[in-house]
C-alpha cells in the first residue's frame, strides 16, 4: 500500500498554508464525510458457564460482520481504504480513484479480536441475573463492536488519510445450566432500579418500530436451519412483549424481552428464534408487539431441500415454543375444627403451554423461599397442568400465608392458613363441633 501522510502530522502544516501564495490552496485533499455502518443482520457469539452460578467466558468462533463503506472527497480522490477490528485488519481494497465511494463490504473477524467487548458480553449476560434462577434458562442479550475505518485520498502529489468508528450491534446468547433436582437456587434479590437519567417528566415507555431479519441456510442439503433474528427499537429501557407469526395462520406464544441501552445511545431489544427445517420450504415470517399494533415486514423463507431428505414441498412447523409457566395459583383447605393438633391441605396448580418439567418454590409470608420442588406438566381439557398437594400439621394457634413462585416468572397471591387451636387434644385427632 502507498504511503500516506496521516491527519495528524498534515496539522503542522496548517499555519504555513495561510501565508502560502493563492497558487497552493486547496492542494491537500479534503475530506468531505467517511463513515462506516452496520448493514444486514448482527451475528450471534455465545457465552457459557463453568461454574453452573453466573456466565464465565465467551465462546470462541469466527463471525461476519456487513457495514457500508462511504466515502466522499471535497477536494481529491479516494485511492485505498481499510477497516480493522481492534489491532487486526479484516479488509482492505482499491477504490479506483474517485471522488466518491460507497459499498457494502463484508467484515470477516474473530471473537479473539473483541478485546474489552469480550468481557462485555460476559458481563451483559450476568446482568440477567436477579434471583440466580436465571441461569437456568437461555437468555439473549446485546453488546457492540467498534470498526475502525481508514481512507487513503489523494491531489495530485499530496496525500493524506483520514479514520472514523463504527459501532456494530452484535446479539449475545447467554446458554443455560442443566437443572437437577438437587439444585438450590438462591434467594431473590430487589427488583432492579430503572435508569431514571433516560427518562424524562411525564415519558412513558414505547417501542418504536420491529424488525426482522433471516438467515437463510447456505445449502440446499436437509435436514437443515434457518435463524430469524426479531429487533426491537425502543425510547428507553423496558420489556417488550411479542409473537413471531407465520404466513398461514401459525404463531408463537408471547415472548418477553429486554431493552438495554446501546453504546449510540440508542435503545435495542433482540431475540434470536431458531427454525428446523427437515423437508422443503416456503413460507414468510413477520413479528407483531403484542397489544400496541406495531409489526415488522414480512421476510420470506424458501428452502427447497433440492438435495438430502425432504422435497416433499410440506411447511416446516413454526418457530419452536419454549417451556413456559403461564400461571400459578395456590388454594389451602385448613382446620375444620378449633382442636389441634390439626391438618391442613395446602394444592398447587400451574398452567403451562407444554408438557414438561415445573420448577418451583413454597415461600411463607414473611419467610424465606423453601428447596425448589419439581412436577410434571401434563395434557388437560383445558391445555396443560400440573399440580402439587402437601398435608400440614398444626400443633399451635397459627395466622399466616402462603404462596408458590416460579423462579423467574408466575408468582400465586398469598393465600391465608389460620388455625386458632383454642381446643388442646392430649393425642390424636377427634371429631370437633
Amino acid at each position: 500500500m502507498p504511503n500516506y501522510r496521516t491527519l495528524g502530522l498534515a496539522l503542522p502544516l496548517l499555519a504555513a498554508s495561510l501565508s502560502a501564495p493563492a497558487a497552493m490552496a486547496g492542494q491537500w485533499p479534503k475530506f468531505d464525510h467517511i463513515t462506516l455502518t452496520p448493514a444486514g443482520i448482527p451475528p450471534m457469539l455465545v457465552v457459557e458457564s463453568e461454574n453452573g452460578s453466573s456466565w464465565t467466558k465467551l465462546k470462541p468462533s469466527n463471525f461476519l460482520l456487513s457495514g457500508v463503506v462511504d466515502i466522499k472527497m471535497d477536494k481529491g480522490k479516494v485511492v485505498w481504504f481499510w477497516v480493522k477490528h481492534g489491532n487486526k485488519e479484516i479488509a482492505q481494497s482499491f477504490t479506483g480513484g474517485n471522488k466518491s465511494f460507497k459499498k457494502e463490504v463484508n467484515l470477516p473477524t474473530k471473537t479473539v479480536n473483541l478485546g474489552i467487548a469480550a468481557l462485555s458480553a460476559v458481563s451483559a449476560c450476568n446482568a440477567k441475573l436477579v434471583t440466580g434462577a436465571e441461569i437456568y434458562k437461555e437468555q439473549y442479550t446485546g453488546i457492540t463492536a467498534d470498526l475502525e475505518l481508514f481512507a487513503a485520498a489523494e491531489t495530485g502529489s499530496e496525500k493524506l488519510t483520514r479514520s472514523n468508528f463504527g459501532s456494530f450491534p452484535i446479539t449475545v446468547k447467554c446458554l443455560p445450566v442443566p437443572i437437577t433436582e438437587d439444585i438450590e437456587q438462591p434467594e431473590p434479590a430487589p427488583p432492579p432500579v430503572a435508569d431514571v437519567d433516560d427518562l424524562k417528566p411525564g415519558q412513558k415507555f414505547k417501542v418504536r418500530s420491529a424488525a426482522l431479519g433471516i438467515h437463510k441456510p447456505q445449502s440446499n442439503v436437509c435436514p437443515t436451519t434457518a435463524q430469524i433474528n426479531a429487533r426491537f427499537e425502543t425510547n428507553f429501557d423496558g420489556k417488550v412483549t411479542f409473537i413471531y407469526r407465520q404466513a398461514g395462520g401459525g404463531k408463537s406464544a408471547p415472548i418477553t424481552v429486554t431493552s438495554k441501552k446501546m453504546p449510540n445511545g440508542k435503545f435495542f431489544a433482540v431475540h434470536n428464534q431458531v427454525v428446523d427445517i427437515k423437508k422443503a420450504m416456503n413460507t414468510k415470517y413477520m413479528v407483531e408487539v403484542v397489544g400496541k399494533g406495531i409489526i415488522s415486514d414480512w421476510e420470506s423463507l424458501n428452502v427447497p431441500c433440492k438435495i438430502g431428505l425432504g422435497g416433499g414441498g410440506d411447511l416446516a412447523q413454526p418457530p419452536a415454543v419454549p417451556m413456559k409457566v403461564l400461571s400459578a395459583q395456590l388454594g389451602i383447605q385448613g382446620p375444620k375444627t378449633k382442636a389441634c393438633p390439626a391438618k391442613a391441605k395446602m394444592t398447587a396448580w400451574f398452567k403451562t403451554n407444554k408438557a414438561g418439567k415445573v420448577g418451583f418454590r413454597l415461600v411463607k409470608k414473611g419467610g424465606q423461599l423453601g428447596p425448589m420442588i419439581f412436577v410434571n406438566a401434563v395434557k388437560a381439557p383445558s391445555g396443560y397442568m400440573a399440580t402439587y398437594s402437601k398435608e400440614l400439621s398444626i400443633h399451635q394457634p397459627l395466622n399466616t400465608a402462603y404462596s408458590v413462585i416460579i423462579p423467574g416468572g408466575a408468582q400465586s397471591k398469598f393465600v391465608p392458613l389460620k388455625a386458632s387451636c383454642s381446643v388442646k387434644l392430649p393425642g390424636g385427632l377427634k371429631s370437633g363441633s
